[in-house]
């Protein structure tokens, strides 16, 4: 029983190093600036408990597929240094993964303004 524990901690920790190395990106800084803006309307605007669900959901979104563009980045870089490979060998995989995040943030940028956009109509 502690060595599952012992286990569950390491991972914890290889989870905690894995968050550290994302928010090391530029793109999640900016990600996670959109987040504190976006949370910051939402108790302005007092959001409904279904909104913050979907809101929250849409930052998880965002957040995961900035973190796999991330590691597929990282794992380019390491097979073009270790096996020599000219670069253009691992650009579809980090394009693909680029794309993901766009569509990601795409998405939630929408849905912000669907949840958003008639909250502020309403101010004016």
């Amino acid at each position: 029983m502690a060595s599952q524990f012992k286990k569950l901690f390491k991972g914890f920790g290889y989870a905690t190093n894995g968050l550290k190395r994302g928010l090391q990106e530029r793109n999640m800084k900016i990600h996670l600036s959109v987040a504190l803006t976006v949370i910051s309307l939402s108790i302005l605007f007092r959001i409904s408990t279904i909104e913050w669900l979907i809101v929250l959901t849409m930052f998880g979104l965002v957040i995961t597929t900035e973190m796999v563009n991330t590691s597929i980045e990282d794992l380019s870089d390491l097979l073009n240094e270790k096996l020599k490979l000219d670069f253009h060998h691992t650009t579809a995989p980090r394009d693909l993964a680029a794309a993901a995040v766009l569509v990601s943030a795409t998405i939630s940028a929408l849905v912000g303004l669907i949840i958003f956009l008639p909250k502020i109509i309403l101010l004016f």
